[in-house]
């Protein structure tokens, strides 16, 4: 979703989304690589602002809340390469619950562009009305928003640096990125998103993670208990986190359906309590989990978190993955 060139401001990069009231940003110093190879973009301002206030940059990239778009998997239709999006939006028009002509349609081949004998696509289907309430509602801190961009994607390019980082570029490893409101779970490999999924949030498993007591209320103890001294009741085992099930599920699919890329790692991805998340998935799983630092992309010395610092972060992951966004392939 490409709006039309215009003249760059500066070299600086822009990542915004509303979240609620507020909107959240980010400005790095322009694109991965563009100062070189070996030096990564540096962050030069991130928070959350309780009102729009214009940020300098010249390249702005805006970010859809999850609610407002779907991604759809298709088979590739036997058409030429320009004629992927209208054969696309003849395939999905039975699979959305709105007009066709309602949707903004974007397309990238599953695994990326490499020839398979059975080639699927990724159909990203937006609402335009989101579309033009996402630049309406950013115009106060920028003049032109010139991409739309998605959280699958943006978390697709955070795996990625991170598995190359560890040495695994080419081996399939998942991403599941954890807050209180969005659950997503992505598999790469070779720097291409193979396969996304929504999973609803565990509250539990975070409660589990930071040492709290979950919500809700406390099992009843089984009839005829009777105190024993020399230590507490145990109640049994802990639930089993929905989160995990899912998770496995995943894995399973993934396993039948890529049986040539088995999955090397899984990293978590959260602003708060990641490692110890990790840990638990791991366990539950018995497949390498490690948390990721959404930051380790950028360069080491970075600015103070404008706004309330937790809700920044946990507000701000997304932009990051969204600011590793490279031009490299056109669909």
């Amino acid at each position: 979703m490409r709006w039309p060139w215009s003249p760059r401001r500066s070299g600086q990069r822009l990542l915004l989304r509303r979240v609620g009231a507020q909107h959240a940003f980010v400005v790095t110093d322009g694109a991965p690589g563009q100062h070189g190879e070996d030096q990564p973009a540096r962050l030069l301002r991130w928070g959350l602002l309780p009102q729009a206030a214009p940020v300098s940059s010249g390249d702005a990239i805006a970010l859809l809340d999850p609610a407002d778009y779907q991604i759809l998997k298709v088979d590739t239709p036997n058409v030429p390469q320009e004629e992927l999006k209208a054969a696309a939006r003849w395939q999905i028009k039975e699979m959305v619950d709105v007009d066709v002509a309602e949707l903004t349609l974007d397309v990238m081949h599953v695994g990326g562009d490499v020839e398979r004998a059975h080639r699927q696509l990724f159909v990203v289907a937006a609402r335009n009305g989101a579309i033009k309430a996402l630049t309406d509602g950013t115009a106060g801190l920028t003049d032109e928003v010139r991409v739309v961009d998605i959280w699958e994607t943006a978390l697709r390019n955070l795996l990625a640096h991170q598995a190359r980082a560890d040495g695994l570029a080419a081996r399939a490893c998942a991403a599941v990125l954890i807050d209180a409101g969005h659950c997503l779970l992505v598999v790469c490999a070779g720097d291409e998103l193979f396969y996304t999924r929504r999973i609803e949030a565990d509250p539990g498993l975070l409660a589990r993670a930071s040492g709290s007591p979950a919500d809700g209320p406390a099992a009843d103890l089984p009839l005829g208990f009777e105190y024993q001294p020399g230590g507490a009741f145990d109640g049994g085992a802990p639930q089993e986190s929905p989160l995990v099930v899912e998770l496995q599920r995943s894995i399973d699919v993934w396993e039948r359906s890529w049986p040539e890329l088995p999955l090397a790692r899984l990293y978590v991805i959260s602003a708060g309590h990641a490692p110890e998340v990790a840990t638990l998935i791991q366990r539950e799983l018995g497949l390498r989990t490690l948390a990721l630092d959404p930051f380790s992309a950028f360069a080491a010395e970075r600015p103070a978190p404008e706004g309330d610092a937790a809700r920044a972060l946990a507000a701000c992951i997304p932009l990051l993955g969204a600011a590793l966004r490279t031009e490299s392939r056109q669909l």
